[in-house]
Formats: structure tokens, sequence, C-alpha cells
């Protein structure tokens, strides 16, 4: 008979186990957040952009290919006013994203790019390729409504032009005299997006 209780005891203790465990990992599981590979962003600061004759607008899908690392690809256009003539742009992104701590995070873009930069001084279209790029510090903040995963990036960017193959006299001369123009973005930019 106490062999009886023991071998019953032990079966009763081993299926507890097994099940305890089962409910355990599901919970663990359970508990984890849900890690989204894909998420999609844009910039709703690009109206304010455009009325300040700095339109730049861009759309960009958002790769993890681990926890901490992003590739990035979207398409841009941009629209920039100058005294001496208006840049029509439309380009890619291409982009790295490395989340340093937590959301802190280091990104690079690069935005190669076709140019039909109209002169007004001499009425005249000059079609080129550039090259831009950019680096930026951010942070990104998650939150979700009603169960959609959603974000906004601020980032400090740091870019200027790599190469640009055909421009007037007077755009290079404006480059070259003002910090600020060749250097572009030192204001900190928001971007919103969604994760899938």
């Amino acid at each position: 008979m106490n062999k009886v209780i023991q071998n019953t005891t032990l079966g009763l203790v081993l299926v507890m186990l097994i099940c305890g465990g089962r409910v355990w990992s599901q919970e663990q599981s359970l508990s984890k957040p849900v890690v989204y590979k894909n998420s999609v962003e844009t910039s709703p600061i690009s109206p304010f952009l455009q009325m300040a004759k700095k339109g730049i607008w861009g759309i960009k899908y958002e790769y993890a290919f681990s926890p901490k690392d992003e590739i990035k690809l979207g398409l841009a256009y941009m629209n920039l006013h100058f005294d001496e003539g208006t840049t029509n742009s439309p380009g890619l992104i291409i982009g790295y994203r490395r989340f340093v701590w937590e959301e802190l995070y280091v990104e690079y873009e690069l935005w190669p790019a076709y140019d039909e930069f109209y002169e007004k001084n001499e009425s005249k279209y000059y079609k080129s390729f550039d090259l831009w790029n950019e680096f930026r510090v951010g942070y990104q903040i998650n939150f979700t409504i009603k169960e959609i995963p959603l974000f906004v990036n601020i980032a400090w960017p740091f870019g200027f032009g790599l190469y640009s193959s055909n421009k007037p006299d007077s755009f290079y001369d404006r480059m070259n005299q003002s910090f600020n123009e060749k250097y572009f973005f030192q204001f900190p930019l928001i971007f919103a997006g969604f994760k899938f």
C-alpha cells in the first residue's frame, strides 16, 4: 500500500511539474514584450518645413534584423527655396540605425537624388545627381493606441552634401559662404510611425 501511495504521489508530482512548467513557460512568453521587426515612419513636421520654404518629405520602411539594429529604405522629395533658385529633387533614402542604450540610438542615412535646380537669375534648369548624407542621435518613444504599436523619434541631425554633379555657380557660392546652408538641419527633428 505504501508503494502504491509513493508511486501515485510521485506520478502526481511529475504531472504537476510538467503541467506547471508548461503553464509557467506560457506565462513567460506572454509577459515578454512583443518584438516587431518592421516599421514605417515619416515626419509630421514636413508641412511646416514646406511653409518655411525648406520642404523635405520622406517615408521610410525599417527592418530590424536584430534587437538593436535596423536597416532603412525609403523615398524622399526635396523642394528647397533659396534666393538664387529652387531645388526639385526626388530621391531614395538608405540608412542604418543602432540602438546604443535602451531607446537611445545613432543612425546614418544616404540620400541619392536626381535634382532639377531652377536658377532664377538665369531662368535655367540645372539637372544633376546629388548625394546627401546625415548623421543623427535620437530617442524613440514607444506607445500603443487601440493595440496598434506606435512610436515617435526625436533626433538631432547633422548633415551635408557629399556630391553634386551640375549646379549653378550661385548655388556653390552660397554653400561656401554660409555654414548654416552647407551643414543643414541643426534643429531637432520629429518622426512618427507604426510597427508591425
